[in-house]
């Protein structure tokens, strides 16, 4: 079931139409989006709120990305001990 909510990211407020079962994982992530906001208003005092946003984009991104290299690395090899194991049972149950 979907509902209607309202957030409030880098001070604009937006409505958003989302599964009720992940409504409190969006505003979770809402919120972090916010603190990270505004710790790089602290840090970068003198830059406008879009370059503030490009620089949270780009660190996301480049998380999204290092996380999406680990798990497919993770998935290879998880299919290499899948395919060994399906060998050594294939070997086994050829006796």
């Amino acid at each position: 079931m979907k509902q209607r909510i309202t957030l409030k990211i880098a001070g604009k407020e937006t409505q958003h139409l989302v599964d009720a079962g992940r409504e409190e994982m969006i505003r979770a992530a809402a919120d972090r989006i916010n603190k990270e906001i505004d710790a790089l208003r602290f840090d970068f005092r003198d830059q406008d709120l879009s370059d503030v946003l490009s620089m949270l984009l780009l660190s996301e991104e480049t998380k999204l990305l290092e996380l999406e290299a680990r798990s497919s690395k993770e998935n290879q090899r998880a299919l290499r001990q899948l395919e060994e194991l399906d060998a050594s049972l294939g070997e086994y149950l050829s006796r």
